[in-house]
């Protein structure tokens, strides 16, 4: 049996393609078919990796019972949301407007020309736990919109209304001052978990952007409150279930407050903003387990998640044989029978390994002899306590999880996504560029080159166009917000960690095609899709950080960086106008505007720019002077590397404020200027030093 799902190029409608349940994807036809046949539409949106997708699924859309009935009275439409965001978007607004809440797999009950009515998200196929079942529900949907048409029609309307309101706000202008920082800091730790470190309750997710702002806010306030913060959150979801100690990498959330007990499925862009936040948190703790799990995330990148092309594969679920989790829990038996006597009692105690599991399982409340891989403390306590050496422990316990690695590896794997998605690859190639700062480790800043390359040759249109999606050798739909956004970003990254100033000129490139065909000329702010984009209800703004930083808290960093290496005053102009609007949220809503705070640093302080004359093609990787210039932490900092005549010009075109540029020599000379005018320069790092303060 096959539906109309069969043709498509998604893992997630393919997954769905031969349901009972006759799917159409998003489009024309079946919106012609709801409106000739006059039946309502029902939309479930999901991912290829999501657990209570699967179940909906198994529990109903492979049911048949369930089929026939949505079959008869409804058009059933299924989207991947990773492929269109935009509908996503549009829709869970929609669902937290009528609901209080939102998660996938999203259900939407609407009319043939797409105004929804009725939403919410999972349904079991029958009434459990207070739930109310799909088969329950479905009649009821079938006999209102027969009977209450007129009523639908009116709520309809009034909730498309209400969504044009909430996808296009007013907002009034309200600048943030450095001040501002510390009431706004304050405000944060109100949410913050003083115990287990984090923010909020369970479900606890990782929320990297509000480690990013709080490093920053170290940065320029050295406010001890905030490196604490920043330590305790990170290095409890390093030692914690959440991370796998065995493979490497992050799972979703936690679903308790410990950080214990996973989420089991491993997304591209936590993988990206967490490895963003171990660098910014490096910075200001300098703790060496943070660029310890920075290489362990890229290992975990390059064997799980990375194309032999260089593209980045979206996710990997968290079921695995019907199961969520079971790839990745041992128990106290096969471990005893795997490992020596003396391997297993070392690990036991390390590791928390318990006979009757240790764990509770989430339905049941009980030990269900299963255990997960955690930490209790650091190994330097653990080596404390035993008189041991740290290194010893260290080396043997990532013998022995080598060792369960290997046997791991036999197991059936979960599913794999294997779409490649601009934004999340953006994300990636800006955080192993920034790591490869602090390690000066140059596979960080291959496997992004790579990356980029991959971008280059797959998924770029024109010079200034791109697409969101890539699988099995085909690219599609053109890019949103985000894709141009964060790929901005991550060719200023790009250029800031290699000086290769064919980066910086395809970021000022990619960015200036962001502002036309995102920018609202006339409230500011930008829009998530294209003006052109013909099938959506409404033209949204996504203004708060979600699972991914927001793209306009990502466009105020390229706005910002951007106007300063041209010296372009209209950029700059955008940009406080983009800060200004999204100010007055970040003051109600500090823990959804992270990375809006984090980039708002760049407004504050004097601006420096540092040019490099010299005819290298590239610097010593392990060249000192090379390492402070890539990770020196000033705000308004911009860097040029000057290393040929057409170079030169080409950066006097961008910027022609130098009061003085030699010509390029063999030996490496530093300008530092401020204004665009420069001292006199030097060519040693104690020089440089010193110039800096």
């Amino acid at each position: 049996m096959k539906n109309k799902l069969q043709a498509e190029n998604s893992p997630y409608l393919l997954q769905h393609a031969t349901n009972p349940v006759n799917w159409y994807p998003w489009g024309e036809e079946a919106f012609a078919k709801a409106e000739k046949l006059d039946l309502p539409i029902f939309l479930s949106i999901g991912y290829a990796t999501c657990h209570w997708c699967h179940v909906m699924e198994h529990e109903s859309f492979e049911d048949k019972e369930v089929a026939l009935f949505l079959n008869e009275n409804f058009i059933s439409i299924k989207v991947d949301r990773e492929q269109r965001p935009d509908i996503d978007s549009i829709y869970m607004a929609v669902c937290q407007m009528m609901t209080q809440r939102g998660g996938w797999p999203l259900s939407i009950f609407m009319t043939p020309s797409k105004e929804p009515f009725f939403a919410g998200t999972y349904f079991p196929k029958s009434n459990k736990n207070g739930m109310v079942g799909f088969l329950d529900l479905l009649p009821k949907i079938k006999e209102v919109w027969e009977t209450k048409r007129d009523d639908v029609l009116k709520s309809a309307e009034t909730i498309v209304s209400s969504l044009k309101d909430v996808a296009n706000p007013s907002i009034p202008n309200s600048f943030i001052t450095e001040k501002d920082m510390n009431e706004i800091f304050e405000s944060l730790k109100d949410f913050y978990d003083e115990k287990y470190g984090g923010f909020g309750e369970a479900p606890k997710f990782p929320s990297p952007q509000n480690l990013v702002f709080l490093s920053n806010f170290f940065k320029n306030t050295n406010n001890k409150d905030s490196l604490r913060m920043i330590d305790q959150t990170l290095t409890s979801m390093l030692l914690g279930g959440i991370y796998d100690h065995i493979g490497f990498g992050f799972h979703r959330y936690s679903t308790d407050v410990k950080w214990l007990v996973p989420h089991f499925e491993k997304m591209l862009y936590d993988q990206a903003t967490i490895l963003e936040a171990l660098y910014e948190s490096y910075q200001v703790t300098k703790k060496d387990l943070f660029l310890q799990s920075g290489f362990e995330i890229k290992e975990y990148l390059k064997s799980n998640l990375q194309s032999p092309e260089g593209g980045f594969y979206s996710a990997e679920d968290a079921d695995s044989e019907g199961e969520e989790g079971l790839f990745y829990i041992w128990s106290y038996k096969e471990l005893e029978d795997i490992l020596t006597p003396d391997e297993f009692q070392f690990f036991k105690h390390l590791y928390n390994i318990e006979e009757e599991g240790n764990f509770l399982e989430e339905t049941t409340k009980n030990y269900n002899g299963k255990n997960i891989i955690y930490l209790k403390n650091e190994l330097k306590e653990f080596a404390n306590t035993f008189s041991l050496d740290e290194k010893s422990i260290f080396s043997e316990s990532s013998r022995i999880k080598g060792k369960l690695k290997h046997l791991r590896d036999e197991r059936k794997r979960p599913l794999l996504d294997d779409k490649i998605l601009l934004d999340w690859n953006s994300m990636m190639i800006s955080s192993l560029s920034k790591m490869y700062r602090a390690t000066l480790d140059s596979d960080f800043i291959e496997v992004a080159m790579k990356a980029n390359s991959f971008i280059e040759s797959n998924m770029t249109q024109s010079s200034d166009e791109f697409f969101h999606c890539y699988r099995s050798g085909k690219a599609s739909i053109d890019g949103f917000l985000d894709d141009y956004s964060f790929y901005t970003k991550s060719l200023i990254d790009l250029y800031e960690s290699t000086l290769n100033p064919q980066y910086l000129k395809k970021a000022i490139t990619c960015c200036n095609a962001m502002i036309d065909m995102f920018w609202d000329d006339e409230n500011g702010l930008f829009f998530l899709a294209k003006e052109d984009s013909k099938d959506l209800i409404v033209r949204q703004k996504n203004l708060l950080d979600g699972a991914i930083p927001s793209g306009n808290s990502t466009a105020l960093f390229s706005l910002l960086k951007l106007s300063m290496y041209q010296g372009d005053e209209a950029l700059f102009e955008k940009a406080e106008l983009l800060s200004s609007k999204l100010g007055e949220m970040a003051k109600k809503f500090p823990i959804n505007l992270g990375q809006f705070l984090a980039n708002q640093y760049l407004f504050y302080g004097d601006d420096v720019q540092i040019v490099i004359t010299s005819e290298l093609d590239s610097f010593d990787l392990n060249q000192e002077l090379f390492k402070y210039l890539v990770n020196l932490k000033i705000n308004k900092k911009t860097i040029f590397h000057v290393n040929s005549e057409s170079i030169r010009e080409e950066f006097i075109r961008i910027s022609d404020k130098y009061s003085f540029l030699p010509s390029p020599s063999k030996e490496i000379k530093i300008y530092v200027c401020s204004g665009f005018t420069c001292k006199n320069p030097v060519s040693t790092l104690d020089e440089l030093k010193e110039i800096l303060g």
